[in-house]
């Protein structure tokens, strides 16, 4: 059985288990309950809630199909800082599995 090689798109396709079926709608509910939560202190919490606010003005703003391949680039961007993190842990789990896997 040949592989094939994935276009960019559809690689990115792949990486989107739910095809990004929310909509703007639904991120712009989520980023209102965030604002919600950091009310309870105003002040401490004032450049979260403008930073948020000023995150749906972007959302309401963008077309939705670019809405969603931002959103792809930030998955895979956020699964490959996740990785690049546990790397960097001295004591993590991935460096406790090399020293396992030299032993």
């Amino acid at each position: 059985m040949e592989k094939t090689k994935l276009t960019k798109n559809e690689y990115l396709d792949s990486l989107d288990p739910d095809n990004l079926n929310l909509e703007k709608k639904d991120l712009i509910n989520f980023c209102h309950g965030c604002i919600t939560d950091w009310k309870a202190n105003k002040i401490a919490n004032f450049k979260y809630i403008l930073a948020m606010e000023l995150f749906i003005s972007a959302v309401r703003l963008t077309p939705e199909d670019v809405m969603k391949t931002v959103w792809k680039k930030i998955l895979v961007w956020f699964w490959d800082l996740q990785f690049q993190n546990a790397l960097a842990e001295k004591e993590g789990m991935l460096r406790r599995l090399a020293d396992i896997g030299s032993g």
